[in-house]
């Protein structure tokens, strides 16, 4: 092997030139290995597809003239729901103004579910979470019958209570409007919970997708 610096010829396996010490072959020693291209990154599949979208518009359809009989399929979570809801009235009674006390009940009752779902959102947990805004749909069913009643007070209250909607929209001049309002508030119960269920179906099935 030839030295690159003197031109002595040395043996092949040389390691030395024997003539001016210059290290054999150290050109290719420092060739710098080839760069290795990064991996390409794999866009993550769009949340909202055509399929889940028309599920949850379906699911919608069927709820809206089916909320008299979901109020009934799901009187267990009423339970939980006028729990919150009276302990909301202590709670916000706290700030001494009787308008917030009396709305406190119902927005304990959909403080509590929401504060679940952006717990569960936070952890990355999105099946439970879409439970919790199932929850905060179904609560929207209840506070739909409670408002509609305003006028009329037919509904059994707690320990023959006040009616807070009757004062509330008394106060707010829209007591008139009561049955009106109160099928809206259902209304729009029906679509968190239709998007809720769909997206809960979806979030199932991505997960059991996903290699394990």
């Amino acid at each position: 092997m030839n030295c690159t610096s003197c031109g002595n010829a040395n043996a092949a396996d040389a390691s030395f030139c024997q003539v001016c010490y210059e290290i054999l072959g150290k050109k290719a020693a420092f060739t710098l290995p080839a760069p290795v291209s990064p991996p390409v990154a794999v866009a993550a599949p769009p949340f909202w597809t055509p399929p889940s979208i028309a599920a949850a518009v379906l699911l919608f359809a069927v709820m809206v003239p089916a909320r008299q009989w979901l109020m009934r399929a799901f009187w267990l979570p009423d339970f939980v729901n006028l729990a919150f809801h009276e302990g909301g009235h202590i709670i916000f009674g706290l700030l001494g103004a009787r308008f917030i006390m009396v709305a406190g009940g119902t927005l304990m009752q959909l403080l509590l579910p929401g504060a679940a779902m952006l717990h569960f959102l936070k952890r990355g947990e999105k099946i439970s979470a879409c439970v919790a805004l199932f929850w905060l749909g179904q609560n929207f069913l209840g506070i739909g019958r409670y408002v509609a009643d305003a006028r009329a007070q037919q509904l059994d209250l707690v320990a023959g209570g006040v009616h807070d909607w009757t004062y509330l929209l008394e106060t707010t001049g829209l007591l008139i409007h009561d049955v009106g309002l109160g099928a809206v508030v259902q209304i729009f119960g029906c679509l968190v919970m239709a998007v809720a269920a769909s997206a809960g179906i979806r979030s199932y099935f991505v997960t059991s997708a996903r290699p394990r």
